[in-house]
């Protein structure tokens, strides 16, 4: 792979958003969409410190060629969980602790300790009327594990939504039926898969289908590179471009914004998220803890 620099990757990448005219801009422009985005994603751009995720460890039940996970990673004890309630129980003693949103993503597959989440969920319960408001809470599954007692499991536990990255699956029409169930449980399914440009063909077919399953939002990933998916990624694609902003990112080529200007184009209803560099800029740098510009009316009502 080819090290490029952020001047080239950032004037392809502004250059295709000038070409759409229908996109929107938040957040000084980190936030780049069409649509009304999941509530699940408002703190991605706003200072939130009280939103949560939990990642109890990196197993996982599919070995994606882009995964960027360390499997090596051990397992969260049952005494680092307790740890952490017990910090949450700690915040909550605030009167301004009011978390917009609870998730369970990260490192491993969620669905494989959904007795943790079962626990943790009942914690939040537990603590929601000592809050202002109740969180939006949302976990992010490959979608394998999705049976239907398990994401009537998930609604008990009140889920409000359920993220699928369907390219994990390659695009399983397994995957699919299960995601037309899930629209029926939760107040928003969103698909929420990377721009890996070996899925070029899968994602542009992928578009009508979850426009008829009723998809409410979708959000375009860029890779990220690290030392756990390097050599992967250079052997499936040994002619790709890669660049530094924040961490190390695929470049990849426009796909996001071809994906984009065809819903345009096919006047698709869910929303749709840039979610590149710039959001993981936000997310994980100093820029979390500034208010970018107003952001109001950027999620969708549920």
């Amino acid at each position: 792979m080819k090290i490029i620099p952020i001047q080239d990757a950032f004037k392809e990448k502004f250059t295709r958003q000038e070409q759409i005219k229908k996109l929107e801009y938040h957040a000084a422009g980190h936030c780049v969409h069409i649509g009304k985005l999941s509530p699940g994603c408002y703190a991605c751009f706003v200072p939130d410190p009280h939103c949560g995720n939990f990642s109890f460890g990196s197993r996982c039940n599919l070995n994606c060629t882009y995964c960027n996970s360390n499997k090596k990673e051990r397992d969260l004890t049952k005494k680092e969980i307790q740890q952490r309630k017990y910090y949450i129980l700690q915040k909550w003693t605030s009167p301004t602790f009011s978390p917009s949103r609870i998730s369970f993503s990260g490192g491993g597959e969620p669905l494989l300790y959904l007795d943790l989440i079962d626990e943790v969920m009942v914690f939040y319960h537990d603590l929601e009327k000592y809050m202002n408001k109740k969180p939006w809470y949302y976990l992010y599954t490959n979608g394998i594990l999705a049976t239907n007692d398990t994401l009537l499991r998930l609604k008990d536990l009140g889920f409000d939504e359920i993220r699928f990255h369907l390219g994990a699956s390659n695009f399983s029409n397994r995957v699919y039926a299960k995601m037309k169930k899930a629209v029926c449980y939760f107040k928003a399914v969103t698909v929420e898969t990377p721009v890996w440009p070996l899925h070029r063909k899968k994602l542009f077919e992928m578009l009508p289908i979850i426009e008829d399953i009723g998809i409410k939002h979708l959000n375009l990933g860029e890779i990220e590179i690290n030392a756990f998916n390097y050599d992967r990624i250079a052997s499936a694609l040994p002619g790709s471009k890669i660049y530094h902003a924040f961490e190390i990112h695929l470049y990849g080529e426009g796909l996001a914004y071809d994906i984009i200007e065809e819903i345009v184009k096919k006047g698709y209803s869910y929303s749709v998220l840039d979610c590149n560099c710039f959001v993981k800029m936000m997310q994980r740098g100093h820029a979390k803890n500034l208010r970018h510009g107003d952001v109001t009316g950027l999620c969708a009502k549920y």
